[in-house]
């Protein structure tokens, strides 16, 4: 059974021109967040070993600086892929818009897309860590 649908009549009018230019607008502005947090969280994975011993004088036991400079780095690396998807949207749909590109149009929907699913399978990982860290929480205290 075939389920696609023919859009080929499908058009933006103005109006809709003027909504995707602005959330491109909000688009761009919230990648550009995104990469600074990107930036930050690679020099906390840089600073934080450098500084750890001064933290550790103040504290009677180790910190495990591998593990939280590990960690750092890893937030960086979920951070990166969505800024970039929404990035790629907000720059390719001001493109297709300023040169009435449908191929253009067509690769901003893609990184968009790409945005949404990213989030959607991280948010579903990260609902499904919450349990186990609150049963896990539970059992050690």
């Amino acid at each position: 059974m075939n389920d696609t649908v023919d859009f080929k009549d499908l058009c933006i009018d103005e109006q809709s021109k003027i909504y995707l230019k602005e959330i491109a607008m909000w688009g761009k502005f919230m990648a550009i967040l995104g990469f600074i947090k990107f930036v930050l969280l690679l020099l906390y994975t840089i600073i934080f070993p450098l500084v750890a011993h001064k933290i550790e004088a103040h504290f009677d036991h180790d910190i495990p600086i591998i593990g939280i400079t590990l960690f750092f780095l890893f937030m960086a690396v979920i951070v990166f892929f969505p800024s970039n998807y929404l990035y790629c949207f907000a720059r390719f749909t001001k493109k297709a818009l300023k040169q009435n590109d449908q191929d253009v149009m067509r690769h901003a929907f893609q990184s968009l897309k790409a945005y949404y699913r990213y989030m959607g399978i991280l948010i579903i990982i990260l609902l499904c860590i919450y349990p186990i860290a609150i049963v896990t929480a539970i059992i050690i205290y």
